[in-house]
């Protein structure tokens, strides 16, 4: 049987009409606008632009004509843009990976999420963006849940780690979640990587202890949540739990187990916290951009950590997300992992409101599970909120929504 290479919508799609599409494809694009989600011409575009070491930027189609005008790019002409390239015959998926490989020009431009004003694009080599890629003989058999956006860091990521290993993808990514647990028995998928978020929005369709084969949960692009990853252990019982800090100027520098990311030796020297507790990182550890400020080589990360000893530290918030509360500094993630343990909340996030008097205040949005009842949920949020919080670090308003609003990565949004 010819191996599964991605499943998408219940199509499969083989390495072998991977390697027919590669070997018949005679252009090259420079940009690859994904105005529909096709992950498999997104893939095949991605490959192609490397067995030529021709660079590609990658614009998601979260964005519009009007953004992509402000980036200096027409609609038209990212769509044109491409050059007619030679064919090449491959004989088996080993000779692609070799020639993936061996590429020295590639490289691959994304774009940051733009939640704090214009969105700066980072081009980042195959070396970088693939510094933590493992290929092993063991991991051949891995089959992945795809939960990303392929066009962004954590999902390229993923992508290659499958590709290399030449593993199968099975897209989740836009898939309804009552559905994944079913797709994840159908194809017997043995890793998962996603955001908090995901996981949380997943959880009540999942059944405990019976995905024996899931054996990696790995947990990007948020807060590292203990409580979520304590329900998660209960329902992938063999799976070893890993934590990824990455972002898309740096790509995947840090890895834990729970909430400690450790510093290696050869990026001591690379890394540093400033007396305010903000991470800063090496000019030569980041991709290529004209747009990223730098102090004296190093890139101002806007997250804010706490140094455990001299190669460990936990993440606390971003800077811009912390609220001044009459005076007080409150980090909304810290009421979060607080108020997420109240039981019948399913998510939540905090966020602030402007008021006369402290100058802001918290509120609280919250996702219920559906049996709960909303009145009494409310009574019991704010009750374990009075008992473990200082009284400005409360929510003064709470409220119930049927979803929370994200980025294009997946990220709460909290403006």
């Amino acid at each position: 049987m010819e191996k599964a290479f991605l499943v998408h919508n219940e199509v499969v799609y083989t390495y072998e009409k991977l390697l027919t599409d590669l070997s018949n494809r005679e252009i090259c694009s420079s940009y690859l606008y994904v105005m529909n989600n096709e992950p498999y011409e997104v893939f095949l575009t991605i490959v192609h632009s490397l067995l030529f070491d021709y660079p590609i930027e990658l614009l998601d189609g979260d964005f519009s004509e009007k953004e992509i005008g402000e980036l200096g790019l027409h609609v038209e002409d990212v769509l044109m843009i491409s050059d007619v390239m030679e064919r090449i015959h491959f004989n088996d998926f080993d000779e692609v990976v070799q020639r993936i490989q061996a590429t020295q020009k590639w490289n691959v431009t994304l774009y940051t999420s733009g939640t704090t004003g214009r969105p700066k694009k980072v081009s980042h080599s195959f070396q970088s963006i693939t510094r933590n890629v493992k290929k092993y003989t063991k991991l051949e058999n891995d089959v992945w849940a795809f939960a990303y956006n392929p066009t962004h860091m954590a999902g390229l990521q993923v992508f290659f780690q499958a590709l290399l290993n030449q593993n199968t993808l099975i897209y989740v990514f836009d898939e309804s979640m009552k559905r994944i647990p079913e797709l994840i028995e159908k194809y017997g998928v043995t890793n998962i990587s996603a955001t908090s978020t995901f996981y949380r929005n997943v959880l009540p369709y999942l059944q405990e202890d019976i995905y024996s084969m899931i054996k990696r949960v790995t947990f990007g692009g948020e807060k590292f949540d203990a409580v979520l990853e304590g329900k998660l252990k209960n329902i992938f019982p063999n799976a070893k739990m890993t934590n990824v800090y990455a972002s898309t100027e740096a790509g995947s520098l840090f890895a834990a187990q729970g909430d400690t990311f450790e510093i290696r030796e050869e990026h001591l020297l690379l890394v540093k916290i400033t007396t305010e507790q903000e991470l800063c990182i090496h000019n030569s550890l980041l991709g290529y951009s004209d747009s990223l400020a730098t102090d004296d080589m190093w890139f101002h990360t806007g997250d804010l950590v706490e140094m455990r000893d001299e190669t460990h530290f936990t993440f606390l918030s971003r800077q811009s997300d912390m609220i001044n509360v009459g005076g007080y500094k409150v980090n909304p993630l810290e009421v979060e992992d607080l108020l997420i343990q109240v039981p019948g909340v399913v998510d939540i996030l905090v966020k602030s409101k402007k008021n006369s008097v402290t100058g802001e205040l918290l509120v609280a949005d919250v996702i219920k599970a559906d049996e709960v009842d909303e009145k009494e949920l409310k009574k019991e949020i704010k009750q374990f909120a009075a008992t473990h919080l200082q009284e400005w670090k409360v929510p003064r308003i709470i409220k119930f929504v049927d979803e929370l609003p994200s980025t294009r990565t997946g990220k709460k949004v909290r403006k």
